[in-house]
């Protein structure tokens, strides 16, 4: 059975557990699965004002094996960034951050190919100037002391 991409995994999650009264829902992007992937993003696309992204994709190490004991078992980890961009205001940007982290920490352990997801950081990086708000979340799909035999 082929494996899921871990970036359409968390896409996955924050799509089905978004709620909305916390914050509007952004645009979400999974950058490795989509076939018509759009060479930019337009925070100025949205219907009622500036669109909101969460633009998904594999982090550098994509995927991280170490093994334990004999060799027989290992933890397996992979990274997973989201690009939070938003035109409204750098509270919308910790807001949406927030609701990323709330998903995450309520759902940690309800993956079935992962034993859990782990909210790592955030890096925040402003340009007050043009008025848009980005930020770097990383997370990790984490599975401890699995066979790797496959």
């Amino acid at each position: 059975m082929p494996e899921t991409m871990p970036s359409a995994v968390v896409a996955s999650m924050l799509d089905t557990q978004w709620n909305a009264t916390n914050v509007p829902e952004p645009t979400i992007v999974d950058v490795n699965a989509s076939p018509n992937l759009m060479a930019r993003i337009d925070l100025r696309s949205g219907t009622s004002g500036p669109a909101d992204y969460l633009v998904i994709r594999n982090d550098t190490p994509g995927f991280q094996e170490t093994p334990i004991g004999n060799w027989a078992y290992g933890h397996r980890i992979s990274r997973v960034v989201i690009d939070v961009a938003t035109m409204v205001n750098r509270q919308r940007l910790w807001d949406l951050v927030a609701e990323i982290r709330r998903i995450f920490h309520n759902r940690m352990h309800q993956l079935t190919q992962y034993q859990r997801i782990q909210f790592k950081i955030f890096n925040e990086s402003t340009n007050n100037r043009l008025n848009e708000w980005w930020g770097k979340v990383q997370v990790e799909l984490v599975n401890s002391a699995v066979l790797l035999d496959v």
